[in-house]
C-alpha cells in the first residue's frame, strides 16, 4: 500500500473500531487521564469517568523522524500511518496513542534485541503477556510481513542473559519462541475489529 492508502486504511479502522467499542460502552476512562482535546463533546472534565473521542493526530513527519532516530529504526508505512492518523485511548492489543505521548506504546514494547534481529516490536497483547512484532524480512512489501508474538518472560530471560555478556540475543534463539498472529498488520487490525485477535 502507498502512504496515502495506509492512512485511509488506518482512518477507516479507527473510526469503525471506535463506533464498535462505543456501542459496547467501552470508552470510559478516568476523566483526569484524558487530555481536554480528547474528551468527548459535551463531557465534563471534572467528572470521575468520561468518554474520550478520536482526535485528529498532531504527529508530524518530523516527529516520526525523531522517534526513528531515537530508536535507530526505520518504521514501515503501516506503522507510520497507525501512529499519525488519530489520537485515541484504546487499550491493548491496539494500544494507546495519547496526544501527550503518541509513541508511548511503541516505546513500551521496543527493544533493540528484537528490532536489530528484524522484528519490529510495536505493542502488547490484551493481557500484557506477549510482545507483538512485525517481521520485517519482506520489507518493502508490508503485506508480506507477518505479525508475530513472543512471550515476554522467555524473551526477557534471553535478553538479560545476552546483556550480561554484552551481546545481542542471537536470532536463532528467538525464532522458536515466536508464534504467528496474523499474515500482516492489516489483517492484525481487522482481526482485532472482528474479535479474532485479543
Amino acid at each position: 500500500m502507498t502512504a496515502e492508502e495506509n492512512r485511509k486504511f488506518m482512518k477507516d479502522f479507527f473510526e469503525r473500531y471506535y463506533i464498535k467499542r462505543k456501542s459496547l460502552h467501552d470508552l470510559c476512562v478516568s476523566g483526569v487521564a484524558i487530555p481536554d482535546e480528547m474528551l468527548a463533546d459535551g463531557a465534563d472534565p471534572n467528572k470521575e469517568l468520561n468518554i474520550w473521542k478520536l482526535t485528529k493526530s498532531v504527529v508530524t513527519e518530523e516527529d516520526i523522524n525523531k522517534i526513528e532516530m531515537k530508536l535507530n529504526i526505520k518504521l514501515p508505512e503501516c506503522i507510520k500511518a497507525f501512529f499519525s492518523v488519530y489520537h485515541h485511548r484504546f487499550e491493548d492489543p491496539v494500544g494507546r496513542n495519547d496526544i501527550r505521548n503518541p509513541f508511548y506504546d511503541l516505546e513500551r514494547a521496543y527493544t533493540h534485541h528484537l528490532a536489530d534481529n528484524g522484528y519490529l516490536p510495536f505493542g502488547w497483547d490484551g493481557e500484557s503477556i506477549f510482545i507483538r512484532c512485525i517481521d520485517l524480512s519482506n520489507i518493502p512489501n508490508e503485506e508480506k510481513c507477518p505479525v508475530l508474538e513472543i512471550d515476554h518472560e522467555y524473551f526477557f530471560d534471553l535478553q538479560f542473559a545476552a546483556e550480561d555478556k554484552g551481546i545481542l540475543v542471537p536470532k536463532e534463539q528467538l525464532e522458536p519462541l515466536f508464534s504467528k498472529v496474523a499474515d500482516n498488520f492489516y489483517e492484525y487490525l481487522n482481526g482485532i475489529y472482528n474479535d479474532v485477535i485479543e
